[in-house]
Parts: structure tokens; C-alpha cells; sequence
């Protein structure tokens, strides 16, 4: 486990990490060329998961999708 930590200071563990790391992929996904359906199945991934990190307090930060 890394120093990382969640918005109210407790540290990451190993899962959570992966899971901000799948949120952070499927983010940087959006900003490549896709077809219509992947950008919308992509971003209804991202949609999702953000409820995820959401309820664990991983992040606060909406995305805008």
C-alpha cells in the first residue's frame, strides 16, 4: 500500500487505489477519437464508477460526462 489517501486523509488500500486507477483510465479515455457508441458506453463506465469512489470518499470531484 502507497501514502495515498482518500479525501479525508485515511490511507488507500491497495483495491481502492485500483479502482481510482480504472476511474483515471476510463477518464482519459473520453479524450481520445472514439466511435459514438464506445464514448457513450465509456462514459456511462465512468458515470458509474464515480458513484463508487463517491460513496468510499475516494473523490469529490464530479465528472463532467
Amino acid at each position: 500500500m502507497s501514502d495515498k489517501t482518500d479525501i479525508l486523509g485515511t490511507p488507500m488500500t491497495d483495491t481502492e487505489q485500483k479502482l481510482v486507477s480504472a476511474y483515471d483510465t476510463l477518464m482519459a479515455l473520453l479524450d481520445e477519437d472514439l466511435a459514438p457508441a464506445a464514448r457513450a458506453g465509456v462514459a456511462e463506465a465512468v458515470a458509474s464508477l464515480w458513484q463508487v469512489l463517491n460513496d468510499l470518499a475516494l473523490t469529490d470531484a464530479r465528472p463532467g460526462v
